[in-house]
């Protein structure tokens, strides 16, 4: 029997029997369209990313400053409207961008903290490693951190809910609460909002700053977020 005798043989069996499908009517119909909305899903995916890659080229090549939604546009061989369709504004982009580093070092914190190391000690290790990122990262991580502080509340809540630093350190806080090491009459969500805010505006300063002036300003801040600024008494 050949493949062509055997597909026959199967299609009769569909369609004398009811166990392939009992409302063969309808089938076809609604699986054409949930194909037809994951096919569209992923072509939007898929130019996401190819608006992604073309803002990272430039940005890097050019600066972020110096790049517009029309050189993005035409290095993705899109029309300018579709650029807006993904993203409302060009430092959008660079929020997507400086995600993924963030997203690393969240992950890198939790290793850490299955690990045992103490929750406090990972706290500061998470800042030293987006600082080191966002000095890799130069003018954009600046423009990051200045929508992260945006006077528009929605975009700096874009910002927020793209680069959920609050969260990473509230989670870590919570950590060391558990370890007894953080206070417990201090509201751990303003703690971890002061503390993100510290380090954002360090970040702000990376094409300000060299590195080791970078460095030491971060050092210092957590300095005087764990000990105060009052003389130390014996």
């Amino acid at each position: 029997m050949d493949e062509r005798t055997n597909a026959r043989q199967v299609a009769a069996l569909c369609s004398d029997w009811y166990w392939c499908t009992e409302y063969t009517a309808g089938y076809n119909t609604g699986m054409d369209h949930v194909i037809d909305l994951d096919r569209r899903q992923r072509k939007r995916q898929v130019l996401h990313q190819q608006l992604l890659d073309s803002a990272q080229q430039l940005f890097s090549s050019r600066g972020v400053g110096k790049t517009t939604v029309e050189d993005i546009a035409e290095a993705a061989d899109v029309a300018r409207q579709t650029v807006f369709n993904h993203f409302p504004y060009k430092e959008a982009l660079a929020l997507e961008l400086a995600a993924d580093g963030v997203q690393r070092v969240a992950y890198q914190a939790h290793v850490l903290l299955e690990a045992g190391s103490p929750a406090l000690e990972v706290l500061e290790q998470v800042s030293r490693w987006l600082l080191e990122t966002a000095i890799e990262q130069g003018e954009l991580a600046v423009v990051v951190a200045r929508e992260l502080m945006h006077p528009d509340q929605d975009r700096a809540l874009r910002a927020r809910e793209t680069l959920p630093l609050t969260q990473i350190f509230e989670a870590i806080l919570m950590q060391a609460r558990e370890e007894h090491t953080a206070r417990r009459d201090l509201p751990i969500s303003i703690v971890a909002d002061r503390i993100s805010g510290v380090l954002i505006a360090v970040l702000s300063r990376v094409t300000s700053l060299n590195e080791d002036e970078l460095r030491r300003e971060l050092a210092v801040c957590f300095d005087i977020v764990f000990n105060g600024i009052t003389e130390r008494r014996i």
